[in-house]
């Protein structure tokens, strides 16, 4: 391959790579972990859900996160798993554009690499 074409290449990398950081701060909420959606039975003894699973209460939401190397989880609203849903998804796109920005700086270093000799 030219020296020329693998220097496109490499051009053609940085300006996806800008792309890639500009998409970056598009983002409201980020916030790792994952969401549960709960349907559970109560404590009365008496209560249908006891016998009929499909007459559960709920749904209730957990949402699961690392905290200083432990698992924690929070009860809650219906509002805030929508707002928990929405970030747990912005971070999870984050992590993929990481990912692809490393792979176009490895390739970035092997074209220069290639190109030096």
């Amino acid at each position: 391959m030219s020296a020329n074409k693998l220097r496109q290449r490499v051009t053609a990398a940085h300006r996806r790579i800008a792309t890639m950081r500009d998409g970056l701060g598009a983002f409201d909420y980020v916030c790792s972990g994952n969401l549960q959606r709960r349907m559970l039975p109560c404590g009365n003894p008496n209560c249908r859900c006891k016998k009929d699973p499909s007459g559960r209460h709920g749904p209730y939401y957990y949402w699961g996160r690392r905290k200083g190397g432990r698992l924690v989880q929070m009860l809650l609203t219906p509002t805030e798993a929508e707002m928990v849903t929405r970030a747990i998804r912005n971070y999870r796109t984050i992590l993929r554009t990481l990912r692809q920005c490393e792979d176009e700086i490895v390739k970035i270093i092997e074209t220069r690499r290639r190109l030096q000799g």
